[in-house]
């Protein structure tokens, strides 16, 4: 069959998408610092990681206009591009992409549709499978379509097979290019590209600026809040592990030479904190190749030269800021679900306890999983505890934790809430996951239940976690499909 010789590709526009509204838990009050923020829109899909908390912003619903020969992107313009031709190794992942509510477009390299069209190089997310390479002239044709703007656009190729190092650099030609099995999780792509939709504008990240120099701190904060981000600044070392532990970064960059405390020192400081694991970046005018490598052997991650130039110093934030979140996430994530694992969980109680501020703490258990295991296998069962992950994930504030503490147990940490409100937050929870059916892959319908132990976290986390666990042991005695309340 002919390739589509200008590469316009025709749109199906997912409905049923939703806006998940989020609530906001400010760990910033109190500190007498100036924060400056950049605008937030929600017509960007975006997930935020700040610290270890998470908020998400999903974009609103709305419909490509299928009648209009000449509408080009707009905000109802799909987020993601399926590219394909026949036995497309990306297929199932396009399918469940969809099936999210995901605004997707479908374009068939073939040529064989005649479909209303939509440019390829308009989507910021463009997803396809290996076999693009067998169609050499849209494979040109699409590197020409991509030429402008490439470095803002992610392309995912997927794969059922091993990517020669040949194929590889043909496919580089294409841009930003990210290559996925087949095998992994479906939940990974959506999560990849929910945080390139972020990385695009930068929108919610944070980061603490060190500098005493007004008129460079002016120029930083100008074009980091320009591109979304949201900075603090403060105009000495000696507020920043006070600044650090309230304001959650994602990265700090500081000028090398400040009165009080040099900021190689600072950074010494800071690293004292095994938590403390943000990339440092000094910003300063020091020429000194000797000094510039001994500054980053003190623990930072980069160096930028004063005056600072836009386009680079925005480059240099996003990639590295990238490269930490994407560190951070397979050192703290569960795999299979994208929860918190249980070391940051406990990580996170810790700090709770220490703050002793009011905190809700809640252990869930899947009921009879072992039977679910045992019926419809292992693939089944990774189906329910990943749907029980999502529901969790989407139904509580975006200050809560969610972590999978191993297997089918799960565990909340709800700041700033007592335990009356968790309650009625978990049975809700509950109900819905009642109502969720699953199918095994004979076409056998099941529902399942989850039991849990209810607390409040107090000042000492283990204690408070072996109480909570506890209480969900009595839950599952009085009968399961229940969450028990029980005093620390």
């Amino acid at each position: 069959m002919r390739a589509h010789s200008n590469f316009k590709c025709f749109a199906k526009t997912i409905e049923n998408h939703k806006l998940k509204s989020t609530s906001s838990l400010n760990y910033t009050s109190g500190i007498a610092n100036n924060t400056v923020s950049g605008s937030r829109s929600q017509s960007e899909a975006a997930t935020l990681l700040v610290g270890s908390s998470t908020m998400e912003i999903i974009e609103p619903a709305t419909v490509f206009d299928m009648t209009n020969p000449h509408s080009r992107a707009t905000d109802s313009t799909p987020i993601v591009m399926h590219l394909h031709a026949d036995k497309c190794a990306a297929q199932e992942t396009a399918v469940f992409l969809a099936g999210l509510g995901m605004k997707l477009a479908d374009a068939d390299l073939s040529g064989a549709s005649d479909q209303r069209e939509v440019g390829v190089s308009d989507v910021p997310v463009l997803l396809m499978g290996h076999q693009i390479l067998d169609w050499p002239e849209s494979f040109n044709t699409l590197c020409g379509e991509l030429t402008v703007g490439g470095e803002d656009r992610l392309i995912i190729v997927m794969t059922n097979r091993v990517v020669t190092f040949t194929e590889r650099r043909q496919l580089s030609a294409l841009g930003n290019v990210r290559i996925m099995s087949v095998n992994d999780s479906p939940a990974r792509v959506r999560d990849m590209i929910r945080d390139w939709m972020r990385d695009r504008t930068m929108l919610g990240y944070r980061v603490l600026l060190v500098e005493d120099s007004k008129t460079d701190a002016y120029l930083a904060c100008k074009y980091m809040t320009e591109v979304g981000i949201e900075v603090q600044h403060i105009r000495n070392a000696v507020g920043v592990l006070e600044s650090i532990e309230a304001f959650q970064p994602d990265l700090i960059i500081s000028d090398l030479h400040m009165p009080e405390c040099e900021g190689d020192q600072m950074a010494k400081i800071i690293r004292q904190d095994r938590d403390a694991t943000m990339p440092i970046i000094f910003l300063s005018a020091e020429g000194d190749n000797k000094k510039q490598l001994m500054a980053l052997a003190a623990g930072a991650d980069g160096f930028i030269r004063k005056p600072l130039d836009r386009e680079p110093f925005i480059k240099v934030l996003k990639s590295t800021i990238r490269r930490s979140i994407a560190l951070e996430n397979r050192m703290r994530r569960d795999p299979l679900t994208n929860l918190l694992n249980r070391a940051q969980f406990d990580t996170n109680m810790r700090r709770m306890a220490e703050r002793g501020e009011l905190c809700a703490l809640a252990v869930l258990d899947i009921d009879h999983f072992k039977v679910v295991n045992d019926t419809h296998g292992h693939p089944v069962g990774d189906q329910v505890i990943c749907r029980l992950a999502k529901l969790l994930e989407d139904g509580v504030r975006s200050t809560d934790f969610v972590g999978r503490m191993g297997g089918e147990e799960f565990a909340l940490l709800m700041p700033a809430c007592n335990v009356e409100s968790a309650l009625s937050v978990l049975n809700r929870l509950r109900m819905q996951f009642n109502q969720l059916v699953f199918n095994s892959e004979e076409g056998v319908a099941f529902q399942c239940s989850f039991s849990g132990g209810l607390v409040e976290l107090g000042g000492d986390y283990t204690l408070a976690y072996k109480a909570a666990d506890s209480a969900l042991y009595e839950s599952k005695k009085m009968g399961r499909n229940r969450v028990m309340v029980r005093p620390t």
